[in-house]
């Protein structure tokens, strides 16, 4: 080997090693915005599923913690339903930006008919699209508890 042929290998593996590099950044990246937007999806499920537990039982609220300090100040159960109702509403409709076609289904059956068993279908699609879990062994109907008064 010659000179010029030694030189022209370290170069291809120094330029190989940067296009690597590079490439392995981008990927680096679009999974770090990922697990971002995942994150953000999980709280916002997490504060739905909150009000949608407190529209099914309003005395179930003292066990939350809800950083919307408003529903705190109401009184009567009427009142924390109501409020609740009205979160709920507001998520399903914001939902449209980033939840599945199946939690947004779930959500306005749930509206339409605030049940436990409705309750744990929105709970798991969400599981499901959080997750990216489309063939789960979790049927809603095992694991919903018994339906309380509304």
């Amino acid at each position: 080997m010659d000179i010029q042929t030694i030189i022209s290998a370290v170069g291809l593996l120094g330029v190989g090693g940067i296009i690597g590099s590079y490439f392995q950044h981008l990927f680096n990246q679009k999974r770090e915005t990922e697990l971002k937007i995942q994150q953000i999806n999980e709280n916002r499920y997490r504060s739905t599923l909150v009000y949608m537990r407190c529209l099914l039982n309003p005395k179930s609220l003292p066990h939350f913690q809800i950083e919307d300090r408003h529903i705190y100040e109401l009184k009567t159960s009427e009142a924390i339903k109501k409020y609740a109702k009205e979160k709920i509403i507001e998520y399903y409709y914001n939902g449209f930006l980033y939840a599945s076609d199946n939690v947004l289904v779930n959500i306005k059956q749930f509206l339409q008919n605030p049940s436990e068993l409705n309750f744990t279908k929105t709970a798991v699609s969400m599981r499901k699209d959080l997750w990216k879990k489309g063939k789960t062994k979790i049927n809603a109907k095992d694991f919903a508890l018994k339906d309380s008064a509304l």
